[in-house]
């Protein structure tokens, strides 16, 4: 038996990232793209590990956008066989997912099984109730099973299946079946350290040998394990973190029962996966440690070294990037003397991006002063303590530290006019003259 098939996995359609429209269509290019290689290359069916959507409750724009995909492969004969994701799931459990609703249009074969005390019932699913844990394709020779998205659930869900696969093993074989795919919204625990609670590698382990090819999502991070595993990622970029991982895509999948193939690291399988990259726009990340960094200006010149080094092979790309500048790190001055509107204008004329983001994670000095130095129960000491924490606040800021105590001084008068509810114009005269004469002092 030969077949041939696309997996995919969380192309989350619908997503408008950061507030963006042409992000929104980005990853509707992203699915037609994976669409359209299903089509040339002429596949058997197209697997979807969940998060076909961003969200349970999408428009009709999102809507319209996935049933055009779904559409040409249904009309070229290509069965969709699906699961749903942690995003696709209604609300409430009695609710219809609109991924029910494309299964009752028969855009989708929706793969739902039911439970009895955590163990999946093998059932074939049914066009009347579209209710089943499997379908069967090419002839009955390929069975394709589906576990959606269970949470905490997942661990006893794989055991379970383990359990019943076994019992099944014998009507698996006297129906023909020579090749078995499961499909599950899910991954491995320690891929990624922010996404914790999955199984782990050993608990996937009891499936091996029962399933040929075990179809995984949820995780945008791609990876396989065994000749048998296999996550093909996100096909666009859902968040900056995704950036490092540049092969994300999906996977073409060969299957001939009849000469078993060698999968790299692995024992000989009936199957050869390809992982393949689908067009998407670029997504620069930039980490600057602002450690070290005396003054904004010291910044802004470290990133108009970057800027330079990579803004050029961006400018005339076929889609303008998304960058993303990442500040992390000690301040030695106030953060608020950053001039994020400059940084911004800096990016753009580099790389004429679609969106620049700014994320500022950098923090400033903390100050704590001496213990013992001062004891805030004495009133009489509340001045000099004032005058005190001026100046040690104003040397963490490296512009001011030669003349924090004048500076200090400079601090202190101008509370005492705003409390004394002076005029604004004044106290800003009496400041720019300050600063005129202690700048000019500083120079020479």
């Amino acid at each position: 038996m030969r077949a041939s098939f696309i997996h995919c996995a969380d192309t989350h359609l619908g997503y408008e990232q950061y507030g963006v429209r042409e992000r929104f269509n980005d990853f509707t290019r992203a699915f037609q793209a994976i669409v359209q290689d299903a089509l040339e290359r002429r596949v058997d069916f197209v697997l979807i590990a969940g998060d076909l959507f961003h969200k349970r409750a999408i428009d009709a724009r999102t809507l319209l956008h996935a049933i055009d995909g779904l559409s040409k492969l249904k009309t070229a004969g290509i069965p969709v066989i699906a699961i749903e994701g942690n995003h696709d799931r209604t609300y409430y459990r009695d609710g219809l997912s609109w991924l029910q609703f494309l299964c009752y249009q028969q855009y989708i074969i929706l793969l739902t099984p039911r439970y009895e005390n955590a163990v999946p019932i093998i059932e074939p699913w049914d066009s009347r109730t579209m209710l089943g844990s499997y379908v069967d394709l090419q002839g009955g020779r390929l069975r394709v099973y589906g576990l959606s998205w269970l949470g905490a659930s997942t661990e006893s869900a794989i055991k379970g299946m383990a359990q019943a696969l076994d019992q099944h093993r014998a009507e698996e074989e006297a129906a023909g079946v020579e090749y078995r795919v499961l499909l599950m919204h899910t991954g491995i625990d320690g891929l990624v350290p922010r996404i914790q609670g999955l199984p782990s590698l050993g608990q996937f382990q009891v499936l091996e040998g029962k399933v040929d090819y075990l179809a995984l999502g949820h995780v945008h991070k791609p990876y396989t394990f065994g000749g048998w595993i296999y996550n093909p990622g996100s096909p666009e970029t859902c968040s900056a973190e995704e950036t490092q991982w540049t092969d994300r895509g999906y996977f073409y999948v060969q299957v001939d029962t009849a000469e078993p193939m060698l999968e790299p690291e692995a024992r000989a399988r009936f199957h050869h996966a390809e992982h393949l990259q689908n067009p998407r726009r670029p997504f620069l990340r930039y980490d600057l440690r602002v450690d070290g960094l005396e003054s904004p200006q010291a910044l802004y010149a470290r990133l108009d070294e970057f800027c330079r080094q990579h803004g050029p092979e961006y400018q005339e790309a076929a889609l303008a990037p998304v960058v993303l500048l990442h500040l992390s790190g000690i301040l030695a001055f106030d953060r608020s003397a950053l001039d994020q509107t400059h940084m911004e204008e800096m990016i753009r004329n580099a790389f004429r991006p679609l969106h620049v983001r700014i994320d500022n994670r950098a923090n400033d000095q903390d100050y704590e002063p001496d213990e013992g130095e001062f004891d805030g129960r004495d009133r009489s000491l509340w001045h000099a303590l004032e005058k005190h924490i001026f100046a040690e606040l104003l040397a963490r800021d490296n512009r001011f530290l030669a003349e924090k105590d004048q500076w200090s001084l400079v601090l202190a008068d101008i509370k005492a006019q705003a409390l004394r509810k002076d005029e604004p114009a004044q106290i800003a005269q009496y400041l720019r003259e300050k600063r005129a004469s202690l700048f000019e002092k500083k120079e020479e």
